[in-house]
């Protein structure tokens, strides 16, 4: 960025917000955060109108502050076009490859704003097999795969993951090549057999989400015919970190209207845990049109400041010694299926566009690879947020990098 005597300007990323008696300081683009006291912001606001200046004393250390964090960048660097360079070297490297897997559609919970089916079919042996020769033939050719368990509730089908990641990890071995493993689950199923066999399944991370304490998650995230799901979670998550030495849990806080004032009780349930094994982050509770209504409940309880109202949720987790993730900040594509390196895989061998638009398989896994139809392909990867007049003028478009106009 800026180096030596060169003019520098003010980045097209920086945001600004109130949290209390201070105030938020970030980049979008160098992912950059801080808070300082009102007194300084306003130097702040007097450096970044006037950056060239000569500033001393306090100014130049806030100045170097500035440039250190990316709110200062060089005069000729061209924030957009280096934007788009980690976009597309992001989406188009295929030196490693992650398969996301669905074994079964099928799902033991009836969460109210569920987007899925959860019912269909599973995966049966000839199918399982036609996915370990696709993966294991790739292995000979890839740096590293990476394959991810998702559903329906992939528990359900713990012998056809044994299975997969067993024969893919042997596979990998013999070619030198990286081989890793993670999974999304409720969590409900997650017991002491299971548990102890992942470390040995390479299964290194495991997200399972909770929505607030027991009453207003039992009221969300409840069983198939009704039931409580979140003392056998919270258990499940605990007994997983005691039996396992290399497994993190990705804890995901859903957040809505109803619960949002019980965050930070939940967060008091971790204090024993070991946090070092655990990162955790909050997201407003995700809606579809089956349940438009529930969805524009919390749209509205949002307001015109989402991320600000979350962001309270993430400064009280790292000051509790919480690992903090923000999904938003760690990568430079808006969703890991905008990249040509992602394959999902349906329980009959059918490939997908990506988790949410699972009904409409794009292709199917052959003897020869995946094949997918071209036409349907290349419009799913069409959408160009640096083709688009409105993300290009967008402070979010670090965070985003999905053309606007791509949500038809």
């Amino acid at each position: 960025m800026s180096k030596g005597n060169n003019l520098v300007k003010a980045s097209k990323y920086n945001i600004f917000f109130e949290e209390g008696d201070k105030i938020v300081c970030m980049n979008f683009l160098s992912k950059a955060i801080a808070r300082v006291d009102k007194y300084k912001y306003e130097k702040i606001k007097e450096i970044l109108k006037s950056p060239n200046d000569e500033w001393k004393g306090e100014y130049q250390k806030l100045k170097k502050d500035l440039l250190f964090g990316g709110y200062l960048v060089d005069e000729r660097f061209d924030e957009i076009q280096h934007l788009k360079m980690l976009n597309f070297m992001e989406r188009f490297n295929t030196s490693s490859i992650t398969f996301t897997i669905m074994p079964t559609m099928e799902c033991n919970f009836d969460c109210i704003y569920c987007y899925e089916s959860k019912t269909g079919p599973s995966m049966n042996e000839k199918t399982a097999k036609s996915v370990v020769n696709n993966i294991s033939r790739m292995a000979s050719q890839k740096r590293s795969v990476h394959v991810s368990w998702f559903g329906g509730e992939p528990l359900l089908k713990f012998d056809t993951i044994k299975f997969i990641n067993e024969y893919v990890k042997d596979a990998c071995e013999g070619n030198k090549t990286n081989f890793s493993s993670s999974m999304s689950t409720n969590g409900y199923l997650l017991d002491d057999e299971k548990a102890r066999q992942f470390d040995d399944l390479k299964i290194m991370s495991v997200q399972i989400t909770l929505d607030g304490m027991p009453d207003y998650h039992n009221k969300y995230r409840y069983l198939k015919g009704g039931g409580p799901t979140f003392e056998k979670i919270y258990t499940n998550m605990k007994h997983l970190l005691e039996v396992t030495k290399n497994v993190s849990v990705n804890l995901r806080v859903n957040v809505g209207p109803d619960n949002y004032n019980s965050i930070s009780s939940l967060m008091n349930m971790f204090d024993n845990f070991p946090k070092e094994r655990m990162q955790i982050y909050f997201r407003w509770i995700f809606g579809s049109d089956k349940t438009m209504d529930f969805y524009t409940k919390v749209k509205k309880f949002q307001g015109k400041q989402p991320y600000e109202k979350l962001s309270k949720f993430y400064i009280e987790a790292a000051n509790r010694g919480f690992n903090v993730m923000i999904p938003i900040l760690g990568k430079n594509v808006y969703c890991e299926y905008d990249k040509v390196s992602s394959v999902l895989i349906g329980p009959e061998g059918e490939l997908h566009r990506c988790t949410v638009l699972n009904n409409d398989p794009i292709g199917k896994l052959t003897p020869d690879g995946p094949k997918y139809d071209s036409i349907e392909y290349e419009k799913w990867h069409k959408p160009n947020a640096f083709e688009d007049e409105d993300c290009l003028k967008c402070k979010l478009l670090p965070l985003c990098g999905e053309d606007a106009g791509s949500q038809e």
